[in-house]
């Protein structure tokens, strides 16, 4: 099938999208399980440990590589057949703990990118062995500074975690440098069905995505026998998509789809009337970070896709922004690859925002295309 035939071709029935969901219950308590669980980078077996547990129950036959990732086939995978990846990161942003000083204050390193002033005076969890303990990163109040009428300069290497333990408490619990620190927050609904927050929406909230794709396809197997479905769960994205460097020589796809969490920006230090991405808007279709230029066949025939099948979708640039799909566009003799994002409000801090209308309309996008995509179709991109 051609380009433009794939463009034509590329209304779905509506029988097809009305079993699409899960119970909004169920899809919620995915979202919660991922968002809740720790897992910053290098230390992902808790998310992979859930993860591995739906994927089996879904059919998928899994494999972990020596890097970490997380990789599924379906058991009829075919050489014949052309391979389309769907792949999420499992990492979430932190730190490390690099010291224990002398009175029981930690020292830390961020894993990840953070602006450094959400950083201080905010609840943390170390993981020390399989158990977790909390700790504050300790701020000064206005009554120690010289003048309390202005915020004095912070940075990064002025952090520091009180646990209200001294170090040998710490030391006897096991505490030492190489612990892992994530944001200590828990999933909450602000609105039923409809707005969520919680910690690792990037990128946990495209995890559970996958994990009601791969339910659809479970239940809908005929829809998609042109194409191999293929999924990868990544580690080590947020130093440097590491682990997607390895995805390649598992799965030698022949297209990617990258589902990243998107940069919302409709909050009022960034609202403008057109600005984009706004939360309810859709899913974000990528056309440039500085990681990667997607496919631009590609990127036309989402976008066709999207209008033709009626949904809602925006687009996304953004400059300080890497994904693992560059990783993959590169490998072997290259492929066709774009990144599709779900609007997350205040990424890498330690809540951030998300709606479920832009949820759903990814998970509707993503079947939408892949029903469509076929060896004359794929090959056509390049």
């Amino acid at each position: 099938m051609t380009l433009r035939k794939l463009i034509k071709a590329a209304v779905i029935s509506i029988m097809f999208l009305l079993p699409l969901l899960l119970s909004a219950d169920q899809t919620e308590k995915n979202l919660e399980e991922l968002s809740n669980v720790h897992g910053v980078s290098g230390f992902e077996k808790p998310v992979r440990d859930i993860l591995l547990k739906h994927w089996k129950q879904l059919g998928i036959n899994c494999k972990i590589d020596g890097m970490g990732n997380l990789i599924g086939k379906y058991p009829d995978f075919s050489d014949k057949k052309p391979t389309v990846l769907v792949m999420a990161h499992m990492d979430e942003v932190g730190f490390l703990v690099t010291k224990v000083d002398e009175r029981g204050f930690l020292r830390l390193q961020p894993l990840g990118v953070w602006v450094d002033y959400v950083t201080w005076a905010q609840k943390w969890t170390v993981g020390i062995g399989d158990k977790y303990i909390t700790a504050i990163s300790g701020m000064d109040p206005p009554h120690v500074l010289s003048d309390e009428t202005s915020m004095p300069p912070v940075s990064l290497n002025m952090l520091f975690l009180d646990t209200g333990l001294d170090r040998k408490e710490l030391m006897a619990m096991g505490a030492r440098p190489g612990l892992p620190v994530t944001p200590a927050v828990k999933f909450e609904i602000l609105k039923p069905g409809k707005r969520y927050a919680g910690k690792a929406f990037d990128d946990r909230a495209m995890l559970a995505v996958m994990l009601d794709l791969m339910k659809y396809i479970k239940n809908n197997k005929e829809l998609f026998s042109k194409v191999n479905v293929v999924f990868a769960a990544t580690v080590q994205e947020e130093l440097g998509m590491r682990g997607a460097r390895n995805v390649y020589s598992s799965l030698k796809p022949d297209l990617v789809l990258n589902l990243e969490a998107g940069i919302a920006k409709d909050y009022p230090t960034q609202f403008t009337q057109d600005c984009e991405p706004k939360l309810g808007s859709g899913p974000t279709i990528f056309i440039y970070d500085w990681s990667m230029m997607p496919n631009q066949n590609l990127v036309k025939a989402l976008a066709a896709i999207a209008k033709a099948n009626k949904i809602p979708m925006q687009w996304e640039s953004e400059y300080n922004y890497g994904e693992d799909a560059s990783c993959l566009q590169g490998a072997g003799q290259g492929m066709p690859a774009v990144n599709i994002g779900i609007p997350v409000r205040y990424a890498h801090s330690h809540i951030g925002i998300m709606d479920r209308d832009d949820y759903d309309n990814t998970v509707k996008l993503l079947i939408a295309a892949i029903v469509k995509f076929d060896k004359k179709s794929i090959d056509s991109m390049r």
